[in-house]
């Protein structure tokens, strides 16, 4: 029976993804298969050259490039799938969909580069009501320079880059937001995983908002989770679809004395768990129970 249900899921799978395809004309298909093949070359060096002055150059091409693409028209619903060191992730309500990727210095740290695609039929409707949206917002990333990151609203010009790999939806007020799951690897000796959250407000997208009560020594609720650790660890966080809450595996320093030198923490195989109230994630009692 799994075995038949997998199949189903598919074939549904297949047949969306050929639904999503036929709403590009002949003409623009063509020209997004022509980008995606440049695309491919350039992610390509971006990760595979050892010159870094190659990888960087590439980079820059493939912001290019990808700008280019996304003026075709119905570039939205193109999926791309050929990129392999790019992420892809679509928001649940298909009001937008995010593309991150990375760039690795000689230093091994990584500068990271994004671009918020927005569904034109969706967008259509909201700009006829004066709820001016552009098509698509490119992401700076200048997470090296934001400061107290961890309480600090952002826009797409001061983004705290990482690779997305999960977005949920919440709607509260009938204000919808979207919490964004990904990975950064922040240099040679630590990595990260990241929790930021995203509204759009009057057209632009906004990052981090003071909605994670982690209930840390009466600390304010953070705009984001940044969670840093030695880079051969492997942390844990992701999105409880059924139970509909938030998990991370709880990191810890190996030694007391080795406490904030996050090259040294690791995960302790415990777990908490956030469950979205009012607007907030809030940190729930109790450890999770797997």
């Amino acid at each position: 029976m799994k075995k038949i249900l997998c199949l189903l899921f598919v074939l549904l799978a297949l047949v969306e993804a050929k639904a999503q395809k036929q709403k590009i004309d002949s003409l623009s298909l063509d020209s997004l298969r022509d980008y995606e093949l440049r695309l491919s070359g350039l992610s390509f060096n971006m990760v595979r050259s050892f010159d870094e002055e190659v990888r960087i150059t590439s980079g820059r091409n493939f912001i290019r490039q990808m700008g280019r693409a996304m003026k075709v028209k119905n570039s939205f619903y193109y999926p791309f799938d050929s990129l392999k060191n790019v992420m892809i992730v679509y928001a649940p309500d298909m009001f937008f969909r995010i593309i991150t990727w990375n760039v690795a210095t000689d230093d091994e740290r990584f500068r990271y580069f994004g671009v918020i695609q927005m569904n034109p039929e969706k967008i259509a409707k909201l700009n006829k009501k004066q709820e001016i949206f552009y098509p698509y917002y490119p992401l700076i990333d200048r997470s090296d320079s934001l400061g107290s990151y961890l309480f600090k609203e952002t826009d797409a010009d001061h983004w705290f880059g990482a690779a997305y790999y999960k977005i949920v939806k919440n709607t509260f007020n009938k204000v919808d937001s979207y919490t964004l799951l990904g990975w950064d690897g922040a240099g040679p000796e630590t990595n990260r995983k990241i929790a930021d959250y995203l509204v759009f407000r009057e057209g632009e997208p906004i990052f981090g908002a003071p909605v994670f009560d982690l209930k840390i020594n009466r600390k304010p609720k953070f705009y984001r989770m940044v969670f840093e650790f030695n880079n051969q660890a492997t942390m844990a966080l992701r999105y409880d679809e059924k139970r509909k809450i938030l998990i991370y595996e709880n990191i810890v320093p190996d030694k007391p004395e080795n406490a904030a030198f996050f090259e040294h923490y690791y995960p302790d195989g415990s777990f908490d768990f956030l469950l979205f109230k009012n607007g907030i994630w809030e940190k729930q009692p109790g450890m999770l129970e797997k």
